[in-house]
């Protein structure tokens, strides 16, 4: 039996942390339609289960349309069950919602703050996979952990959405603490919460997997992001998991050293050359930080750095975290007013290290003549 697992769609993000008013909503209603695609995948690959792991949602109200575009694709794909399970940022808006409409789908499967069971093959041969799940309340983290049993003969499937830790500590707040998941017969720890892949053996029988977000939001978000697709042998019990990419776009934070380089176009052409591994489509967002030191007399205009490859990409950043490095040696003896000015920020007591190369390279450039960006 094939059975997905996923969590933190966060449908409905305001996105407006990079994008402009036109591609936040385009943003918005592509994570939208990343819930739609994961149902065609799993109708085209016979998955029958879609686990959530919470967040689907990203904030307690949900909008009309994206709460009946969910809906629709529910009601649509019958031969899909789909198991909700609320997380931190869900509330009940979209069961309101649902419940204004009419009944809940028969194929829509909910979760409280007990523990629940779900048979996912009730009408297959051989070995019964059980699905629990239970949402936190912000007081019941010790009674689940504490009264979770499941049948040595299942297949076991666990769903919470939570922080895992290796033990409980003292906030329990939507902590799942891993130490206590031990020994409890469960094949597969579905979790929701972290929005990075990750997957680690739970005990000598099973193993527990944060999928990562479906696709990422921002440049704290970066690289491939997808769910699991789990592969249930129910003759033998093995649960095989695979992680598949499904990030309709991707985020990418790439770094260039700048470090001894004297102009801009050096600059493009270290940028070019970062840029042509092939990694980067047109359709990504990418954040481009120039980095490393140079001297104060070195001209670098992130501003035309951006002008020249931003519509290689769907959006372009450019940060200019490159550090100046004065060599104060060289205006000791200088009469100029350049060395003057040098010297004098030079003996600042106010300006660190870092804050007096920048302002000595303004301060050249306005010498100079030239137009003073911030």
């Amino acid at each position: 039996m094939k059975i997905i697992h996923t969590a933190d769609l966060h449908l409905d993000s305001v996105m407006k942390a990079n994008l402009d008013k036109a591609r936040a909503k385009e943003r918005r209603d592509e994570l939208t339609q990343n819930f739609v695609r994961l149902s065609l995948f799993a109708h085209q690959t016979g998955a029958k289960a879609i686990l959530i792991a919470g967040d689907l949602f990203d904030d307690k109200r949900v909008s009309k349309q994206v709460g009946k575009t969910v809906l629709n694709e529910i009601n649509r794909n019958a031969d899909i069950d789909y198991y909700y399970l609320k997380g931190n940022h869900d509330k009940d808006s979209f069961v309101n919602l649902i419940k204004e409409e009419g009944e809940v789908p028969e194929n829509l499967h909910l979760f409280d703050y007990e523990w629940k069971k779900y048979i996912l093959n009730e009408n297959e041969d051989g070995r019964k996979i059980a699905l629990y799940g239970a949402e936190f309340s912000g007081d019941n983290n010790g009674f689940l952990m504490n009264t979770f049993h499941a049948d040595a003969e299942d297949i076991n499937i666990v769903m919470l959405h939570g922080q895992e830790n290796e033990y409980r500590g003292k906030d329990t707040t939507d902590i799942i603490p891993i130490s206590e998941m031990k020994g409890k017969n469960i094949d597969y720890l579905a979790l929701g919460h972290v929005h990075e892949k990750k997957m680690a053996l739970l005990d000598s029988r099973g193993t527990y997997c944060y999928p990562g977000c479906l696709e990422g939001r921002g440049f704290d978000e970066c690289g491939d992001h997808g769910f699991m697709l789990l592969d249930v042998n129910e003759e033998n019990g093995d649960v095989i998991a695979e992680f598949i990419d499904f990030a309709n776009r991707k985020l990418h934070h790439v770094i260039v050293d700048l470090t001894d380089c004297e102009s801009t176009a050096k600059a493009v052409e270290l940028v070019r050359e970062k840029l042509s591994s092939g990694k980067y489509n047109f359709k990504d967002l990418v954040k481009i930080e120039l980095t490393g030191k140079i001297s104060e007399e070195a001209e670098i205009n992130e501003e035309y750095i951006l002008h020249v490859f931003k519509e290689d990409f769907y959006f372009l950043k450019v940060k200019n975290s490159v550090k100046v490095n004065v060599d104060y040696r060289k205006y000791a003896n200088d009469e100029s007013l350049k060395g003057w000015f040098i010297r004098l920020v030079e003996n600042s007591e106010e300006l660190d290290e870092e804050m007096k190369g920048q302002v000595v390279q303004m301060g050249l450039r306005a010498l100079s003549g030239e137009e003073i960006v911030q």
